[in-house]
């Protein structure tokens, strides 16, 4: 079976963990299918490095082969002695012109199935098709977005779910949303979870205080990772610490590079007092550094309003990392009873737990000890595994 992945999100966060990771798991799993990655120009070669060590020296050895198209994109096909082969398409993310281009290159690699691996399914693709809807945040709560992408989001997500043969969805919570709010009848929509990368694990003590010098990253401190969009509440999460008395407040860390000063969250940082105690890790180069990052922290925080699955929170406990989550979307369901889990309007509890979680080296060491076992119950391997069950299911519809 010749199975095609739109891997244009290679580089995105959520979405480019996700195909990351699956990439290197189907390639690690047994059977005949062949892969194809549609990849921005910029990304040719880079999925050479997702898969196993053999699998990826064979990828960066392989031959490359330029081929002129007289279509509105330039196609070049990276192919290796191994499953995977990469196709350069020239289309932007969200565009009308995805639709087309995307399908036309589909339909030139005779494929037998087509993943979306996000909401986006080219209409112009007939052929078998799975797509994977992570999550509706932008359809269910369309209030923290900019005007008109609620409505974008609920057509192109909607048209996807109807025309694939399947839909996956990261958690029951999604699944329950696609069904609900984009009418796809329950049997066509399976639960396919993720999980965190093999390479995120406790990292030494030495290398960790090496990687936070480096970075000029405080000890002892909070952390999130992610994005910093409005469902992500992290408002609540600077409250919160801004309400715990000085002497006991723990610095908080980000991911990412250094807000801008004008930025809302920054504005609420200052009036909370915590205008010097917001740090920045700056970018991570792979899953190393992220593993440093996670293991240098004291506690990490998901205080979102919605989650569709909720990816960081696990890694962290892969970590050895103790968690506070709130009780919004899918994180009951990924976390159970690893984590304290509290409402996200309610930045006093918060403070309160933090606090707890911070002084009581008892309760730290059993939510370590159940957030690895937590962590074990998802891996990459079983992702592949319902991944391929699916496209099995949809070319034998």
């Amino acid at each position: 079976m010749n199975v095609g992945l739109d891997a244009r999100k290679l580089r995105d966060g959520g979405i480019g963990t996700y195909i990351r990771n699956l990439v290197a798991a189907l390639l690690d799993a047994p059977g005949d299918e062949r892969y194809v990655a549609f990849v921005s120009p910029a990304d040719a070669g880079r999925l050479a490095d997702v898969g196993r060590p053999a699998e990826a020296e064979h990828l960066a050895g392989a031959r490359r082969i330029a081929e002129e198209e007289r279509l509105p994109e330039r196609q070049s096909l990276a192919a290796a002695p191994g499953r995977l082969s990469e196709v350069v398409v020239r289309a932007g993310k969200y565009t009308l012109a995805e639709h087309w281009v995307l399908a036309r290159a589909a339909r030139r690699a005779a494929l037998d199935l087509f993943h979306a691996p996000h909401y986006t399914l080219p209409l112009a693709w007939r052929g078998p098709a799975v797509v994977t809807i992570h999550d509706l945040i932008h359809v269910r709560h369309a209030r923290f977005f900019r005007p008109g992408v609620g409505l974008y989001a609920r057509a192109v997500a909607g048209a996807a779910a109807k025309r694939a043969r399947i839909v996956l969805a990261d958690s029951e919570h999604t699944r329950a949303e696609v069904i609900t709010l984009l009418g796809v009848p329950p049997w066509r929509v399976r639960v396919v979870p993720l999980a965190a990368a093999s390479g995120l694990a406790p990292r030494p003590r030495a290398a960790v205080e090496a990687f936070r010098r480096a970075r000029a990253l405080p000890a002892g401190y909070v952390l999130y990772v992610g994005a910093r969009k409005r469902h992500k509440n992290l408002a609540l999460l600077v409250a919160a610490l801004g309400a715990m008395a000085p002497g006991t407040r723990p610095p908080l860390v980000l991911s990412g590079e250094r807000w801008r000063e004008r930025d809302a969250l920054a504005a609420a940082a200052r009036r909370a007092g915590l205008a010097g105690a917001v740090h920045f890790s700056g970018p991570l180069a792979g899953d190393d550094e992220l593993a440093l990052l996670y293991s240098g922290a004291a506690l990490y925080a998901q205080p979102s309003l919605a989650e569709g699955f909720g990816l960081p929170p696990l890694e962290a406990m892969a970590c050895g990392t103790p968690v506070i989550a709130s009780t919004a979307g899918a994180l009951p369901e990924v976390l159970g009873e690893a984590a304290p889990m509290l409402p996200p309007e309610d930045p006093a509890a918060w403070a309160a737990t933090m606090e707890r979680m911070l002084g009581d080296e008892a309760w730290r060491s059993a939510l370590v000890r159940r957030g690895a076992e937590r962590a074990r119950l998802y891996s990459w391997a079983r992702t592949a595994a319902l991944t391929r069950q699916a496209y099995l299911e949809a070319t034998n519809a």
